[in-house]
């Protein structure tokens, strides 16, 4: 378990071990105090000055509290450097994850892994190894000490301790195991609560409110019992401890008295030993409460360690630069394909294929448009293209060029895509607009924002551009959310855009403007857009019809309505 939290304070082990050897040095000062309180005492059963002893004593505790000082600063500082570098390293392998790993867990059980585990981890981390290494040299300085005063006592004591730390050991594993389920169950309801307030007008538009209620008060209950479990076997430690140096103190007491009136010992070892023996209360204590500390942040650390074992991809701005570099086509060469897709095979899962060797083309500024009943795998084509999964087997090249020569970000970075539901982060309408582009001129934006037809919405605003447009831009309608997803990935001025139906959240004022649009978004960029509705497939080149996961005809709206049966089927056409 120590093994595995050392492999997460990477980055921060100077600091760390800095502090853990300011603490061991206040400690071992601390060791030295009642030695000098030995001299003192011994200097006045003797009739000795006790200018130097008494001086001696004062700088050991000044020093000792200086020291002290110190480290806590270090240790405090070093702490929130943890928390910062784990939040910010755990953000970025999030953020980066293959979406096949992705689509498999939970949003908020993830948001907890890197806010709530994060903090159980920094007090282990931080100060609780600090408080084991200090309080364990502490004692061993302490045991030490007393074994050379008198070897028969601290046999005595050490038998005590021994049998105190074969209780804490059981308990502590116990610990370990109910922090792992409260630490799950924490996990379950930020997920669980992420679930029902990202769909908070559904849930109260089913009547669904007391159900939510009673589901999270489920999860809750479950969090309440595996805590109360933890904190009745943490309850047990620290009297534990106590109730074993108190033992160790008493028989220091009585054993320590009848040597010093046999002569064994003198009274100013009586007095060290029984400082030590009182000294030994608090690292003892704190000790074994720091051991079950650390098996109390095992479920933490487990659940952080598994953010990290998921597989990334190379997704960053770095990565644009990679790869071969972009070929150009020669001035007389023969167009090149905007995309091009050959025979590509691919399933979510080995036994269920969605596509069935798809191959499809898309010319230069064109638009084409796919259609297909649902299931048929127009949105698995999508996701394929950007390179959010890897197919099975086939091709995919941008202009000629193929994918695998291609990074990620370098790919992505020539492709704009207008999702279905058109998400809307939280900010102003100019940061929803400039994600893609954040360097764009306002020129720019009120260019795009006139080829969506949202001019006048915006002119509207009383703060413009920089309108909040509220969580998942609840303040805006479908429509307006849709077309300003389409000005972003069209304002990045991509390569090939895609379009996953765009027209389906506008009115046909609107919708009629959309296709006028996309026929002038033709000169920048090739089109390749899922549609359903007539006036969208009616405006295509080319219309790619998708059946079974691949291409079964190809041709326009006209062709196709003639030749084929269940083009007409599906364009609601007899």
């Amino acid at each position: 378990m120590l093994r595995q939290l050392w492999t997460l304070t990477r980055g921060q082990r100077r600091p760390l071990s800095a502090a853990l050897l300011l603490t061991l040095t206040a400690a071992a000062v601390g060791v030295a105090q009642p030695l000098a309180a030995k001299g003192v005492v011994d200097a006045v059963t003797s009739h000795r000055p006790l200018l130097l002893p008494c001086t001696v004593l004062v700088l050991l505790l000044l020093t000792q509290a200086l020291i002290g000082a110190c480290a806590t600063f270090l240790l405090e500082r070093t702490g929130e450097r943890f928390v910062l570098g784990m939040r910010t390293g755990l953000i970025s392998h999030l953020l980066r994850v293959r979406m096949h790993a992705f689509d498999r867990l939970r949003v908020g059980d993830l948001m907890a892994r890197a806010s709530t585990d994060v903090v159980v981890l920094r007090e282990a981390l931080t100060h609780v190894s600090v408080q084991i290494a200090t309080n364990l040299c502490v004692a061993l300085g302490s045991v030490v000490a007393m074994f050379v005063l008198d070897p028969l006592l601290m046999l005595l004591i050490l038998g005590v301790l021994l049998a105190c730390g074969v209780v804490i050991n059981r308990l502590s594993a116990e610990i370990g195991r109910s922090s792992t389920a409260l630490q799950t169950a924490v996990g379950a309801i930020s997920a669980g609560l992420e679930r029902a307030l990202s769909a908070l007008r559904t849930v109260r538009a089913n009547r669904a409110e007391q159900r939510e209620i009673d589901h999270l008060d489920t999860l809750a209950h479950r969090a309440y019992d595996a805590a109360v479990r933890s904190a009745r076997l943490t309850a047990v430690v620290a009297p534990t401890a106590q109730l074993a140096i108190n033992a160790a103190f008493v028989l220091v007491l009585l054993f320590g008295t009848a040597r010093v009136d046999q002569g064994a010992l003198s009274l100013g070892a009586l007095v060290a030993m029984l400082l030590y023996a009182s000294q030994l209360t608090g690292p003892v204590t704190e000790l074994m409460e720091g051991i079950a500390s650390v098996n109390r942040a095992k479920g933490s650390a487990e659940r952080v360690q598994e953010v990290y074992a998921l597989p990334t991809e190379d997704s960053s701005p770095a990565a644009i630069g990679r790869g071969t570099p972009w070929r150009h086509p020669g001035r007389g060469a023969a167009p090149v394909p905007s995309l091009e897709i050959r025979d590509l095979r691919f399933g979510y899962s080995p036994d269920a294929p969605v596509l069935r060797g798809l191959s499809l083309t898309v010319p230069p500024h064109a638009l084409v448009a796919l259609v297909g009943p649902s299931g048929a795998g127009k949105s698995t084509t999508f996701a394929l293209i950007n390179r959010f999964y890897e197919p099975w087997s086939g091709s995919l090249r941008i202009d000629g060029q193929p994918a695998t020569d291609l990074g990620l970000a370098q790919w992505r970075s020539h492709i704009g895509w207008v999702e279905q539901d058109c998400p809307i982060l939280h900010g102003t309408l100019r940061d929803n607009l400039c994600y893609a582009a954040p360097d764009a001129t306002d020129e720019r934006l009120w260019q795009v924002l006139d080829l969506v037809n949202l001019t006048e919405k915006v002119d509207r605003l009383p703060a413009g551009l920089d309108t909040d447009v509220g969580e998942r831009g609840v303040r805006l309608s479908s429509g307006e959310r849709q077309r300003i997803a389409i000005a972003r990935a069209v304002l990045a001025r991509p390569r090939l855009l895609l379009m996953d139906e765009p027209t389906a959240h506008l009115d046909p004022a609107n919708e009629a403007a959309l296709t006028v649009t996309m026929h002038s978004l033709r000169k920048e960029c090739a089109l390749l857009v899922i549609a359903h509705r007539m006036s969208t497939i009616e405006a295509a080149d080319s219309v790619v019809m998708l059946s079974d996961g691949a291409a079964s005809a190809t041709g326009t709206f006209a062709e196709l309505l003639r030749t084929r049966p269940d083009f007409r089927r599906l364009s609601g056409q007899r």
